[in-house]
């Protein structure tokens, strides 16, 4: 009767194992096909469309690539909140650093717009190096604000227009 026991436990480990086995082999096929099926469509997220006074980065530099301008978000460049109640990401436009600030809506950013100096946004220093100096201006759309540094008349010109066009 030992026998029997030790027959029937062996069967049902053997079972359990198989099943485990099975569930697997399931899992791994489910793993590829959604994998191939992910990396077909392109693999990169669709960008999200901007609800009127709810932009986020991506919709800022969208709109200022659609006016012809180059941009970059180099590493580092980020100004804590301060003259202004939020921070602010760097970006370069055509080469000239300018600041995305993101305000939660756009009457909070139309008032901050109004009442703060440009000159006074950037800090003297940015993660214990010297800001980027030269003219800062000051243009504010929807629920964001842009302050750019030194740069063409041209781009600041379509930085306006791109910033005034955002939902």
């Amino acid at each position: 009767m030992t026998d029997d026991r030790v027959s029937n436990t062996k069967a049902r480990s053997n079972l359990l194992s198989t099943l485990f086995a099975v569930a697997a082999v399931l899992f791994a096929v489910l793993a590829v096909v959604l994998y191939v099926r992910d990396s077909n469509r392109g693999g990169v997220a669709p960008v999200p469309t901007a609800a009127p006074g709810g932009n986020q980065i991506v919709n800022v530099t969208d709109a200022l690539r659609a006016q012809g301008l180059s941009v970059e978000q180099p590493p580092r460049l980020f100004v804590p909140a301060g003259a202004l109640s939020v921070p602010g990401q760097g970006v370069l436009i055509d080469g000239s650093p300018a600041f995305i600030f993101l305000f939660p809506d756009a009457t909070a950013a139309q008032s901050a717009a109004q009442s703060t100096d440009p000159a006074h946004v950037i800090p003297e220093r940015l993660a214990g190096t010297p800001a980027p100096s030269g003219e800062r201006r000051l243009t504010q759309g929807s629920n964001v604000i842009v302050v750019f540094i030194d740069g063409s008349e041209e781009t600041w010109q379509k930085t306006q227009n791109a910033v005034s066009h955002l939902p």
